[in-house]
Order: C-alpha cells, then sequence, then structure tokens
C-alpha cells in the first residue's frame, strides 16, 4: 500500500485522537520509501478494548505478540515483541502527522527495527538509511 491507501484506509476508521499510531513498515510508505502489505498501528488499551467488543479478531503471532486484525490492519496493544518496546505516548511525541493521521517517526522505526534484527529489518535499516542520508543533502 502507498501513503495514500493507508490514510485513506485509517480514515476511515474515525478513531479518536491521541489513541493510535501507525507504525511498522507504514512510515516507510508514507516517506515513499517502499509500499506496505498491512497497517499495523499501537492503540490505547482503551481502543483496543474496543475493537475487540466489535468483533476484531485476535492473531496469535507469537509469544507477545497478539495483535486484534480487521481487513488489513493489526492493532497492539503494546509493542513488547522485541527488545524495543516504545509506548503509544512516546510515539506520539515524535509523529510525523500525514493529512490527520499520526505515523511515526522513521527514528523510531529504524530503532525497533534494530532490535528486531529480522532479515527483513536489516534490509529496511538499509533503506532508511539511504533515505536519510539523501534528506541530508538535500
Amino acid at each position: 500500500m502507498t501513503k495514500d491507501e493507508i490514510v485513506a484506509k485509517v480514515k476511515e476508521l474515525n478513531f479518536p485522537e491521541g489513541s493510535y499510531i501507525v507504525f511498522g513498515s507504514c512510515p516507510m510508505a508514507a516517506a515513499g520509501i517502499r509500499e506496505a502489505s498491512d497497517i499495523d498501528m499501537l492503540v490505547s488499551k482503551e481502543l483496543f478494548k474496543n475493537l475487540e467488543d466489535v468483533g476484531w479478531q485476535f492473531l496469535d503471532k507469537g509469544k507477545k505478540d497478539k495483535p486484534l486484525t480487521y481487513d488489513v490492519f493489526e492493532a497492539h496493544p503494546n509493542w513488547n515483541f522485541s527488545s524495543y518496546s516504545p509506548t503509544l505516548k512516546q510515539l506520539l511525541a515524535s509523529a510525523s502527522i500525514i493529512d490527520s493521521i499520526p505515523f511515526a517517526s522513521l527514528d523510531e522505526v529504524r530503532k525497533w527495527k534494530v532490535s528486531s534484527g529480522r532479515p527483513k529489518d536489516l534490509v529496511d535499516i538499509q533503506l532508511i538509511d539511504a533515505y536519510l542520508k539523501a534528506r541530508e543533502g538535500i
């Protein structure tokens, strides 16, 4: 998905301001680095409970990773599945707001990907570094 597709889909959810942030690979898509395959969000505990109540389904992705899913969305109540586990408040403090949608900063995405260290994360770290280096040269 592209930035515009992500923004349109997230806007359809009409979540309350301050109750979520778009994270995962979507901030990379928002910057035009690469497209995202799904929309990962860190959400408040209250919003997570509301999503469960309206029928979003649990997905067991591992010991500490059990988001609620619906369509292309994964809503996480915490980001505690690697050694880097930022809070919603922390991510919102440095968010990039794009067309009224809060995206985690690329610095935060990079920190999470470094701590995860999966092969796909190592590729993404190189892409983020190249993007940030090119921006510095502007």
